[in-house]
C-alpha cells in the first residue's frame, strides 16, 4: 500500500461508526504493511471507555495529512461524508478502500476510493459504487447497477440490477429499488420502502409502493 514505511490508516469519525469501521479495518488490513494511526473527530468520545487504546489525532478541519496517511471517512450522514472528503482532499489526503474478507464483490465491479464494504455486502457482475460510499451488514448492489459518490446503504437495503443511485443519496434498512429504478442526487428512501418508480432528486420516498415528497 505505501512506497515507504508503513501506511497509517486514519479513520474520519470516532464514534459508534467509526468503531465499527476500525474492525473493519484490523481484519481487511491484518496481512498488509499498515497500521491504524488513530482517528479525527471535531468532539471525540472517550474512546478508553470502549476498551481502545487508539490515539484522537486532531479535528477533522485542522489535520494536515502525512506522505503516509490513507484515510476513510467513518460518517454514516451522506452530505456530511461528501464535504469532509473534499476537505481532506483540498488539503492533499489520499483514501484507501475497506472491504471486509466477508463481503463479496465481483471481479468485474468497480469499487471507487474511499469506500466502505461490510460484512456480508454484496456488489454484483459490472456494477459500480461511487468514490466514498458505504454498504453496510448485507446490504447489496445488484448487476450492472450503479450507485453514485458517498451514498449510503443500510443494513439489508438494495439496489438491484440495472438500477441507478445519485449521489449523496441514503437508502434505510430493508429498502429495496427495483431494477431499472432511479433515486436521484440527494434522495433518501425510507426504511422498508419499495421503490417502483423513479425517486426524484432531494426528496424523501416512503411505503411499498414507495411514495415520494420532498426531504426538506
Amino acid at each position: 500500500m505505501s512506497d515507504v514505511g508503513p501506511t497509517r490508516i486514519v479513520i474520519v469519525g470516532a464514534g459508534g461508526f467509526g468503531r465499527e469501521v476500525l474492525q473493519y479495518v484490523l481484519a481487511a488490513y491484518a496481512h498488509v504493511e499498515s497500521v491504524v494511526a488513530g482517528f479525527l473527530d471535531d468532539d471525540p468520545p472517550d474512546l478508553g471507555s470502549f476498551g481502545l487504546e487508539y490515539a484522537v489525532l486532531g479535528g477533522t478541519s485542522n489535520y494536515e495529512p502525512r506522505s503516509q496517511d490513507r484515510f476513510v471517512i467513518a460518517v454514516g450522514d451522506p452530505r456530511t461524508r461528501a464535504r469532509l472528503a473534499s476537505e481532506l482532499a483540498q488539503r492533499g489526503a489520499r483514501f484507501v478502500r475497506v472491504v471486509h474478507p466477508t463481503a463479496y464483490v465481483s471481479p468485474t465491479a468497480q469499487v471507487g476510493e474511499g469506500c466502505i464494504i461490510a460484512p456480508f455486502a454484496t456488489i454484483g457482475a459490472h456494477a459500480t459504487l461511487g468514490d466514498h460510499s458505504v454498504l453496510t451488514f448485507y446490504a447489496s448492489v445488484g448487476h450492472d447497477a450503479v450507485v453514485g459518490r458517498c451514498c449510503a446503504l443500510s443494513p439489508h437495503s438494495v439496489t438491484n440490477g440495472g438500477s441507478r443511485i445519485g449521489d449523496r443519496a441514503f437508502l434505510g434498512a430493508h429498502a429495496v429499488v427495483n431494477p431499472l429504478q432511479a433515486v436521484g442526487d440527494d434522495a433518501s428512501v425510507a426504511a422498508g420502502a419499495v421503490v417502483y418508480r423513479p425517486v426524484p432528486a432531494g426528496t424523501l420516498a416512503a411505503g411499498n409502493p414507495a411514495k415520494s415528497r420532498p426531504r426538506w
